[in-house]
């Protein structure tokens, strides 16, 4: 089986393929080469295009897998929401139609939303709705935050405690997924023919604050901080502060999303229902 794969070098990406690339062949579109690793025979690297439509065509996968996201937008350097989500998800969807792909394994979020006042959330819906429309087989995957090594929020929080005894944390609950009940979600989804044209959501087993998050993350690293749980109008309060900041702690568009918990809803899939279980996201 032909397996193209976008967004393979990012956190999420480097554990799927690194899983994959032992039974499947893989093609693998990169900005840059050196972050693609040491990899098989059974993974071809190529140069991304925007037009993903054209590779996709030529090398006619039978499943194309998308991880492309971004969290924060760098409009300076041409990098949105809209084009990831959206413009990038239109690409992949005329390419896998023209190539007559079998499948379309998505990666999108938990709380994916058309009428979110955050940019992150609608464009991801948008993107979802998109590959639903596109006629081909699909699994869209709709993570809560997931832990694994190599997690954003590790080095986020190892460069922000070099600077303040005390980080704080936003209010609300989170459902963290660990990062092999992504991958053996998405490896089944591969290879079980019949999972198709579903939306599942992955989350933990257990319900977290954003506090008690922030404190394992700082354990995990080894990190003593003072973590202290503040109201979201405290953050607003210093969202001109955080925007001098050359990757700002926290954006306005995080702060919309963090209105609502990201947590399971309970009325859909979860990995649970295919998988028989939910690992320990706080074992890593």
């Amino acid at each position: 089986m032909k397996i193209f794969i976008t967004g393979g070098t990012g956190f999420v990406g480097s554990y799927v393929v690194d899983d994959l690339e032992r039974d499947f062949q893989i093609i693998m579109p990169v900005r840059n080469r050196s972050k693609a690793g040491k990899r098989t025979d059974n993974v071809k690297i190529i140069d991304f295009s925007e037009k993903l439509s054209d590779p996709i065509k030529k090398y006619k996968p039978d499943v194309v897998i998308n991880l492309l996201g971004i969290l924060n937008e760098n409009r300076k350097k041409g990098i949105t929401f809209e084009k990831v989500h959206v413009r990038f998800v239109e690409e992949i969807v005329k390419g896998a139609v023209e190539a007559g792909v079998k499948k379309i394994i998505h990666l999108s979020a938990l709380g994916a939303d058309i009428n979110s006042k955050s940019m992150y959330a609608k464009t991801k819906a948008e993107g979802e709705e998109i590959i639903k429309n596109s006629g081909i087989d699909y699994v869209i995957l709709r993570p809560s935050i997931i832990l694994g090594k190599g997690q954003k929020l590790f080095e986020d929080l190892k460069k922000f405690s070099v600077l303040t005894p005390v980080i704080f944390a936003p209010t609300g609950k989170v459902q963290p997924v660990h990062i092999e009940d992504v991958v053996e979600m998405i490896r089944l989804s591969v290879e079980y023919a019949g999972l198709k044209n579903t939306v599942i959501e992955l989350c933990g087993n257990r319900i977290v604050s954003y506090k008690e998050l922030f404190e394992f993350a700082l354990s995990y690293i080894g990190k003593k901080r003072i973590v202290i749980q503040m109201p979201s109008s405290f953050f607003w309060a210093m969202l001109p502060v955080f925007k001098l900041f050359p990757d700002p702690p926290v954006t306005e568009d995080q702060l919309y999303l963090l209105e609502k918990d990201n947590v399971c809803s309970g009325e859909l899939p979860t990995q649970r229902d295919f998988l028989g279980k939910v690992r320990n996201p706080f074992k890593i």
